[in-house]
């Protein structure tokens, strides 16, 4: 009978031992528990599309009577740098170039965009504030897209403030991310009799992947003995 129990209480122990030695094998050969969130690496490298949006000015046409609303759309490939620092700080310097999709890409098809944001960066969720330089090339005020449309506007020396929110979930090597920005853009648009320095609501969607830099060496040397 007192080895029956001794067998019982082995059999019982068995489980609890066999769930035990995975995660010391993970600890031991330098891998992490997927389902355990961690914060992100020092270094990073992000390829992102990058959308934003402005509602310019209107022109209008006697003849026929017609009126049409123009929009700044740039729609960007975005590279970036993000340096993570005191745990959850962050600093993303990066440089965009793409093309105007809105109904002003007549006056401006192509569009350079340097960024500097810097703020908070956890395990999930980021926030962050920054500036962004919009210059739009080449730069043609009033021209229209050569089929009787209106005089499209002109956009100079673009200065974006925003705030940014942003999710951020580790997949396989890297992360993807998705990011909302809303601010204001001071610019000079001329627009037929319109010369104005003023401010813009700017709106900002992005959508990213994050690149862990020297992941592998840090894997090689964690395996090491």
């Amino acid at each position: 009978m007192r080895c029956l129990s001794v067998l019982v209480a082995l059999a019982l122990a068995l489980p609890t031992a066999a769930a035990a030695a995975p995660a010391r094998s993970i600890g031991n050969e330098g891998l992490t528990d997927p389902r355990q969130r961690q914060l992100p690496a020092r270094h990073r490298l992000r390829i992102a599309i990058v959308a934003d949006w402005v509602r310019a000015s209107q022109a209008c046409d006697d003849s026929p009577k017609r009126c049409q609303r123009f929009h700044f759309a740039p729609l960007l490939l975005d590279f970036a740098y993000q340096l993570q620092f005191a745990r959850y700080g962050m600093f993303r310097p990066s440089i965009g170039i793409g093309y105007n999709v809105g109904n002003s890409r007549n006056a401006m098809p192509a569009v350079l965009q340097p960024s500097l944001f810097a703020g908070y960066q956890g395990k999930l969720f980021g926030a962050a504030a920054g500036w962004s330089f919009i210059f739009p090339f080449p730069t043609v005020a009033n021209q229209d897209d050569g089929h009787q449309g209106l005089a499209q506007p002109a956009l100079w020396g673009n200065h974006a403030v925003q705030l940014e929110l942003s999710l951020t979930s580790r997949l396989d090597r890297g992360a993807l991310n998705f990011g909302l920005r809303v601010g204001g853009m001071r610019t000079h648009l001329i627009h037929l009799n319109l010369d104005l320095k003023r401010w813009y609501p700017i709106v900002t969607f992005s959508l990213g992947w994050y690149f862990e830099v020297g992941k592998r060496r840090k894997e090689r040397a964690a395996a090491s003995p």
